[in-house]
C-alpha cells in the first residue's frame, strides 16, 4: 500500500489508488468529497439520518462504478451526479414506502431547491468557495465558517467566544476576512 503524505494528490491519482483497492486512497477521496456528497441531501432537506444513509449509498455507488469513470478530471461532477441520483432514488423509495403504509400525506413535496441543475450549480459554487477558504489563515477561515458556513451560523458573541476574540472586534475582522476571501476568489477568476 502506498503512503500519501499530502491531500494535494490529483483526482487522477486518487482514482488510480481506488482502482488498485488502496484503502488510503479511498479515505483521501472521501475526505476530499465528503462535504460535496453531504451538501446535496441537505439541499433536498433530508434529516440527519437520511443524509447519512444517502452518503453511504453514494459511497457504495462510487466504489462499484469507479472503473466506469472515463475521465478522472470530471470526478467531482461524476460524484455530484451520483449523489443527486441517490437523493432522488431515496426520495422515491421513501414516498413509495409511506404510500404503502398509507401515510403519503405526511411527505412534503420536494422544494424547488431539489432541482438537479440548481443543486449542481449551488454545490459547485460552494465547493469553489470552500477551496478558497482552505487557502486562508486558520483563524480567518474559522471565523467565516462559524459566521456563514455552519448549519446554524453563530452570532458575533458566540463566534468571538469560540475564537477567543472580543465581540466588538468581530465586525472589523469579519470584513477583513471577507476581503481576503474575495481576493482569493478573484485570483481564481470566480464569478458569482
Amino acid at each position: 500500500m502506498a503512503t500519501y503524505h499530502t491531500l494535494e494528490l490529483s483526482d487522477q491519482h486518487l482514482v488510480e489508488a481506488c482502482l488498485k483497492q488502496d484503502s488510503q486512497g479511498w479515505e483521501l477521496l472521501l475526505q476530499r468529497y465528503k462535504r460535496l456528497i453531504l451538501s446535496v441531501p441537505v439541499r433536498f432537506q433530508f434529516d440527519y439520518d437520511d443524509r447519512h444513509e444517502v452518503f453511504q449509498n453514494v459511497c457504495l455507488e462510487i466504489l462499484k462504478n469507479m472503473a466506469s469513470l472515463r475521465d478522472a478530471g470530471k470526478l467531482r461532477s461524476w460524484i455530484l451526479t451520483i449523489t443527486i441520483r441517490q437523493c432522488k432514488d431515496f426520495l422515491r423509495r421513501k414516498y413509495m414506502e409511506r404510500e404503502r403504509i398509507g401515510a403519503a400525506q405526511e411527505i412534503p413535496a420536494p422544494e424547488p431547491s431539489a432541482d438537479p441543475q440548481g443543486i449542481y450549480l449551488a454545490v459547485e459554487r460552494k465547493a469553489v468557495i470552500r477551496e478558497a477558504l482552505d487557502e486562508m489563515p486558520q483563524r480567518s477561515r474559522r471565523l467565516l465558517e462559524l459566521l456563514f458556513f455552519t448549519e446554524r451560523p453563530m452570532d458575533y458573541s458566540a463566534a468571538a467566544a469560540a475564537i477567543g476574540l472580543s465581540k466588538d472586534s468581530i465586525g472589523c475582522i469579519r470584513l477583513r476576512c471577507l476581503d481576503k476571501l474575495k481576493h482569493i476568489l478573484e485570483a481564481r477568476n470566480y464569478r458569482s
